[in-house]
């Protein structure tokens, strides 16, 4: 007889197998949408996910650090380059020598929209045009449950 120990131990082939799809669909279209951006607009998906994090009055940096899925220094990086580009502005904060705020030019408004378009055409070929509403919603629901609907994005109000 097994002991509850060898049983924990033992993984659950539709759990495994569960988790595996989830991640080679994520990572399937993870790869469409990096290939896409740099088709259409030359960026990368850790610029997109900077830019369409940043809102319209600006952020500061440390809390652009928060909603993107990046560390710290890579997302320094990534401003870095998008001040280069002419796509963000980095402006010094007056009482906090080592803050800035991020804030998105006139041409980095227009590639955050066309750039976004492009993500919801990806995002529409490949997952969400094979499912039902009531699918979709179902999915969001799971999600959410599992935690991974803390964000605005998730909630379906747009």
């Amino acid at each position: 007889m097994a002991s509850r120990a060898d049983s924990a131990a033992d993984p659950d082939p539709f759990l495994s197998g569960l988790w595996r799809s989830m991640m080679e669909i994520h990572n399937a279209v993870l790869r469409d949408i990096e290939s896409e951006l740099a088709k259409h607009h030359r960026i990368s998906l850790n610029e997109y996910d900077t830019l369409v994090n940043i809102p319209p009055q600006g952020i500061r940096l440390r809390e652009l650090k928060n909603r993107v899925v990046l560390t710290q220094s890579a997302v320094s990086r990534v401003c870095d380059r998008l001040v280069e580009r002419g796509l963000v502005t980095r402006l010094p904060v007056a009482e906090d020598a080592r803050g800035a705020v991020i804030q998105l030019t006139d041409a980095g408004r227009k590639l955050q929209r066309r750039a976004a378009r492009t993500d919801a055409e990806v995002l529409e070929r490949a997952f969400a045009s094979r499912l039902s509403r009531a699918q979709l919603e179902s999915l969001r629901d799971i999600l959410v449950q599992l935690g991974a609907g803390d964000h605005p994005e998730s909630s379906g109000e747009g």
